[in-house]
């Protein structure tokens, strides 16, 4: 075997080798990606409040507001903090308009409050964290809440079974509405599914995936999450996340994940 012939083999072995490596390295992704994927993530953010001191009544305090998003995500991060009427800002530094976050890091927020009411009151941080406060002349207290089993997958809760079809049909019309109101425009084929993600035997709230089809191909895909009201009979969106597949630019395998409203209580 002559020296050109040793040369070529070599090459050829090297060069299957590095596609072996490739092969390998693209089934890691996809197993990875799986662990994260949005369509079976409950909601693709983390959210946490902290105070490390009690919002008395006129006095300013820090509010920590951590982000953790399981995928890349579009948030305005500023309009996902919502004080109620009798708290304030007194200092702001909330970034401004939609921001990428990346996956798997952690961002950290503060920003400056104070109390100017007396009353029972609730600070919302987008996705699914609450924090009742409880305002007094001389003392206050604080409680965190967050949506009730939040890590579990979305498919985990479809196979309780836990809407009834007139639930169902309640927040089906009330999504329907929200697509109309907003200007998106009609799909082919929808496939629609809800589950109960927490709140109290009085305010439930629901988790609810609709998944877009033109034809047979996923266009878009939106995640509400939804409260109704037994007391009012009001049925009420918190959130909605959307995932563009169909986009100008051509169709999207991995979708960044949008939060493309949040909303306060009241």
């Amino acid at each position: 075997m002559n020296k050109i012939t040793k040369a070529s083999l070599a090459l050829a072995v090297i060069f299957i080798a590095i596609l072996l490596v490739i092969f390998a390295q693209s089934l890691a992704d996809e197993k990875k990606e799986y662990a994260t994927d949005p369509v079976i993530a409950h909601i693709p953010l983390r959210a946490d409040l902290g105070f490390p001191e009690e919002p008395i009544l006129n006095r300013t305090v820090d509010v920590i507001y951590t982000l953790n998003p399981l995928v890349d995500m579009k948030v305005n991060v500023s309009e996902s903090l919502i004080l109620p009427e009798g708290i304030e800002f007194v200092e702001n530094n909330l970034p401004i308009g939609q921001i990428t976050l990346k996956k798997g890091k952690r961002y950290r927020y503060s920003a400056k409050i104070k109390t100017v009411e007396i009353g029972n009151w609730m600070i919302y941080a987008a996705p699914g964290v609450y924090a009742d406060v409880s305002i007094f002349e001389d003392r206050a207290s604080v409680g965190i809440r967050k949506v009730f089993k939040a890590t579990v997958p979305l498919t985990r809760f479809h196979l309780r079974g836990n809407v009834s079809d007139g639930q169902r049909d309640i927040l089906m019309n009330t999504t329907k509405n929200w697509l109309q109101k907003c200007g998106v425009r009609e799909y082919v084929r929808e496939l629609f599914n809800c589950s109960r993600i927490g709140g109290s035997h009085i305010i439930p709230c629901y988790g609810c995936e609709l998944k877009c089809y033109s034809n047979s191909t996923l266009c878009d895909r939106y995640y509400f999450v939804i409260e109704e009201d037994q007391h009012t009979n009001k049925t009420k969106i918190r959130n909605v996340y959307r995932w563009a597949y169909q986009t100008p630019s051509g169709y999207q395998q991995k979708p960044v994940c949008e939060e493309v409203m949040a909303n306060a209580i009241g």
